[in-house]
């Protein structure tokens, strides 16, 4: 897999995590709204799709769908707070560690021309 493949891979994924962040925030905030349902981001499959079909990663637009299918209260409200917000830490998780790969990748470029990271 070359570098530029990689590249558009991890700022997918820091791209989405961001996205993630605000649905789970979104969510977070509608927990006393009645009726409401949650949201979430479909990606990865269609991620991992394109890469076995050789497609261009940066067509791959995630998408946030409306979970409808299930209701957590009598109000019809289908948000758990303690499930959201465990959502929400795995999330910030995935992001540190995309972070830290994005700098370690870029960290070699810098070794190679002999510069000096700041």
């Amino acid at each position: 897999m070359d570098d530029k493949i990689v590249l558009d891979i991890i700022e997918a994924g820091l791209n989405v995590a961001e996205l993630r962040h605000k649905v789970y925030s979104a969510n977070i905030a509608n927990v006393d709204t009645p009726g409401y349902k949650k949201y979430r981001v479909s990606f990865e499959e269609k991620l991992q799709e394109a890469l076995k079909n050789n497609e261009n990663i940066s067509d791959v637009q995630p998408e946030i769908v409306r979970v409808n299918q299930t209701s957590f209260r009598n109000d019809g409200n289908n948000v758990d707070i303690d499930g959201e917000i465990v959502l929400m830490n795995q999330n910030t998780l995935k992001y540190q560690a995309l972070s830290q790969l994005a700098q370690w990748f870029f960290d070699r470029y810098y070794t190679v021309i002999g510069g000096r990271r700041r």
